[in-house]
Formats: structure tokens, sequence, C-alpha cells
């Protein structure tokens, strides 16, 4: 009887530790996503050039230093708690943009903002890219908002497809530039 008792004991303690780190995993996949894209990028070419964040919202700028190209992230981790995590994956809202610097960038923007203002579109669903610009730098940027499923990107034991996340990134900017470059030269 006793040793049963002692088993019991065992179990519930290997089961609360096993609890007790999905909790402390899925607290750190916020923290993983931002890690994974900053790495991500360097390991594209790009330089980190800012990085801002209230909690839940992380901004994040590179540049590719020597085209002056620059890729800019807002990431949100829509599944922090365990349970929705558990229950739809862990998700993430991943606005990623594409930037170039332009030479006439007041009749370039004045055109692409006129555009935008005469289309009633949401940019908030996945998929619709938008036009942006930072008027101070001369930038002029594409942005689409994305949702992720990050257990494709994230394992067990805090491994990361790099790889992985490095393509779709890949492939989201280069569909970014072509639409840019196409919407400017338009």
């Amino acid at each position: 009887m006793s040793e049963d008792l002692e088993q019991v004991f065992v179990s519930l303690v290997k089961d609360s530790w096993k609890k007790y780190n999905e909790d402390i995993y899925n607290s750190r996949v916020d923290d993983m996503l931002v890690g994974a894209v900053i790495y991500s990028n360097v390991e594209l070419g790009y330089s980190l050039i800012d990085i801002t964040s209230d909690g839940v919202y992380h901004h994040l700028r590179f540049e590719h230093l020597p085209t002056k190209q620059r890729v800019i992230f807002e990431l949100r981790n829509l599944t922090e708690d365990l349970l929705s995590a558990k229950v739809l994956g862990r998700r993430a809202r991943v606005v990623i943009g594409y930037g170039c610097q332009v030479q006439n960038f007041g009749t370039l923007w004045q055109t692409l903002k006129a555009e935008v203002k005469s289309s009633f579109v949401d940019s908030t669903e996945p998929g619709v890219i938008t036009c942006d610009a930072d008027v101070s730098s001369g930038y002029i940027y594409a942005q689409v908002p994305l949702l992720f499923d990050l257990d494709q990107y994230f394992g067990g034991n805090y491994q990361v497809n790099y790889e992985l996340l490095q393509h779709h990134i890949n492939a989201t900017v280069h569909s970014l530039a072509k639409y840019l470059q196409g919407r400017l030269t338009a």
C-alpha cells in the first residue's frame, strides 16, 4: 500500500512538472518569435536598426546596408494563454513590410496615398497589401498582414525551424518588393 501511494505521488510530481514546463514554454513563445525573426533576417543579410515593444506588439526594422532596402515587422502573439494555444494552436499576426528609399518621394507618395484612399480595403485582413511611408527618411513601404502558425516554426525543447521561417520571410519580401516596384514604376 505504501509503495502504491509513493508511486502516485511520483506520478503527480512528474505530471506537475510537465504542466509547469508547458506553461513556461508557452509564455516564452513570444520571445522566441522576436528572436527567431531577428536571427532569420540577420542570416538573410539584414542589420537590425530599430526595435520597440509595448509587451504585446513588437516592431522591428532591418536594413540591407549595401542596397539600403528595408524590411519591417509588426509581431503579435495571438495565443499567449495556454488554453488558446492548445485549442487553436500557437498563432501570431505578423505584418511584414518591404521598403526602399525613393528620389521623388513627395510625388510618388501622393500618388500612392490617393490610390489607397480611393479603395475601400480592410487592411487588417491577411494578404491585403497596403503602402505606407516614412516621410523623415524618404522610404516607401509595401506591407502585408499574415497569420503564422507558430507550431510549424517552434518545436519542443525550444527548437526553431529557421530554414522554414527564413524561406517564408524571403518569399514575402520578394513579393512585396516586386509589388512595390510595380507601383512605383506605374
